[in-house]
């Protein structure tokens, strides 16, 4: 029977069949972009390179039948960097935002498109559950953020910033009002024991996040009560909401121990013979009796692996303000989140690495014409109150409907975005310095349409025509200027009237996508 050889895996193969499908169906993973399974291959993207052993060329996979004989790589480095060259070349002339501004700028990454989502569709109770599996004392935190993620709303620089602080506010009080917070479901109890000193923001943090990872987490506060250190440096904050946060976090298995003071190196040392891992989160005024710890200290701060988050004691992890004591509140609460991540890697032994902030395309500046095309859909108005300002339902689902929505709807199942992470790319290696224009045709009822994040691959090409869609889409211009669109210069809701949802299904990245239904699209 005829076969090839990928990877020095010897695979039967049949007449007519790809690259790709061998290699497949013989378990060898090969990535794809442009492919369309039950379509003809384009092979536009290269993404599918594979090497030929013989003379060193490149081929694709999922273009290339199989002969006879054929050995091929699909696993190497240089495989690897023809692959990580072709989406690099993707990324020459990609536009769009994968994360908006706002959450970006966010130390905390909060999934503020979500929250906005949720809030226009009125599923507050959604809101709060998205806040919350993002933010650890949230409801004290958003009282007292200095709003980073407004500051970097697009919105702003046409009129004013949505106001994300105070839906985020208002959310947490609907939340609260309907009954005790419910504790987000986590994994069961993997059977390591973490040690936190210190309960302000960064060690309540930590915990909020250990917990939901499994982790079993003991909070020792040398002070009579947890977040003593908030109520102190924000006095505005009602004792009430801080009482509130704690007692979730009590509810969801974290102990907090106060009036315990660990002193020197023999308390350490007891907490390492206790616990599978220690967090110093001690704050500002605790980092004099961190040093008496033995932990290396630089001023009047600690030091730490900025890689690891790790002490000069093995499972011994700083942050937080005892390493950046001018930290804001929410740097504290990112900070601890990225701890009880080193920390997990360190309980599973796997290698420990702060997490990486996320990948993102980004914009970057546009002018008053690309501002009107983020703005179509949006709400024209100003905002409605200033900030700080208590809001109702009403004018909470009308605020939040001045997004312009920068980010990208497919950012979870953009094949484009994943492929970059894994393999990781440098999304600047063949930039210009010029970029295309920023548009969005919202003309389609269930589709929108951005040009700048399209890779011509054709899938969408090929399912309108499969379908018989009368106009359907097609490739129009020639060399570097060609681009997808209607026939007859026709609008995009003539050319999908029967097969808008499957297409939107087969484009690989956020070019095509279904309009958000809570906008009225």
């Amino acid at each position: 029977m005829p076969g090839i050889t990928v990877d020095q895996q010897r695979i039967d193969v049949s007449p007519g069949e790809t690259v790709l499908e061998a290699a497949r169906r013989a378990g060898i993973e090969i990535p794809t972009l442009c492919y369309l399974e039950g379509f003809e291959a384009g092979a536009s993207c290269m993404v599918c390179a594979v090497k030929l052993k013989h003379n060193g060329q490149f081929i694709p996979a999922c273009g290339s039948r199989v002969v006879d004989g054929m050995e091929l790589e699909s696993g190497g480095e240089d495989v690897r960097e023809a692959r990580r060259m072709a989406l690099e070349l993707l990324f020459s002339d990609h536009l769009g935002d994968c994360l908006s501004p706002c959450q970006r700028i966010c130390p905390a990454h909060l999934g503020i498109p979500a929250v906005l989502r949720h809030v226009r569709e009125g599923e507050l109770g959604m809101a709060a559950a998205t806040i919350r599996h993002d933010l650890a004392m949230a409801n004290v935190l958003c009282r007292v953020c200095h709003r980073p993620c407004e500051s970097g709303c697009r919105r702003g620089a046409h009129d004013e910033a949505v106001a994300i602080a105070d839906l985020v506010h208002h959310a947490l009080e609907a939340e609260q009002a309907a009954g005790p917070p419910r504790v987000p479901v986590g994994p069961e109890e993997h059977g390591e024991k973490v040690a936190i000193i210190g309960a302000g923001f960064t060690g309540l943090s930590a915990a909020w996040y250990l917990r939901q990872n499994g982790y079993a987490c003991t909070i020792f506060e040398a002070r009579p009560a947890a977040a003593e250190t908030i109520q102190e440096r924000f006095p505005d904050v009602p004792d009430e909401a801080i009482a509130a946060e704690i007692e979730l976090l009590l509810r969801s298995g974290v102990e907090i121990r106060t009036g315990s003071t660990i002193a020197g190196h023999s308390g350490l040392d007891a907490l390492r013979a206790e616990f599978d891992a220690v967090l110093v989160a001690t704050g500002v005024p605790g980092v004099a009796g961190a040093d008496a710890m033995g932990l290396d200290q630089q001023g009047d701060r600690l030091t730490a692996d900025k890689e690891t988050m790790m002490a000069n004691r093995e499972g011994v992890f700083v942050a937080g303000r005892a390493v950046r004591p001018g930290g804001s509140p929410v740097a504290s609460v990112a900070d601890g989140k990225a701890a009880a991540g080193c920390i997990g890697q360190f309980l599973r032994r796997e290698p420990v690495r702060r997490p990486p902030k996320p990948f993102s395309c980004f914009i970057g500046k546009v002018d008053g014409e690309e501002m009107a095309e983020f703005l179509q859909d949006a709400n024209a108005d100003e905002r409605s109150s200033p900030p700080g300002q208590t809001i109702d339902i009403d004018r909470a689902i009308e605020e939040s409907h001045r997004c312009v929505q920068c980010n990208c709807p497919k950012i979870d199942t953009c094949k484009l975005r994943d492929l970059a992470i894994e393999y990781r790319i440098n999304m600047n290696r063949f930039n210009t310095g010029e970029r295309v224009r920023f548009q969005r045709n919202v003309d389609h009822p269930l589709v929108q349409f951005e040009p700048g994040k399209c890779i011509r691959c054709g899938n969408c090409v090929q399912v309108a025509s499969e379908h018989q869609e009368e106009l359907g889409l097609t490739f129009i211009g020639r060399g570097f200027d060609v681009h997808v669109g209607v026939p007859f210069d026709e609008s995009l809701e003539s050319g999908l009237r029967e097969v808008a949802r499957k297409v939107v299904e087969a484009c690989p990245v956020g070019a095509l996508t279904l309009k958000d239904p809570s906008r009225g699209g």
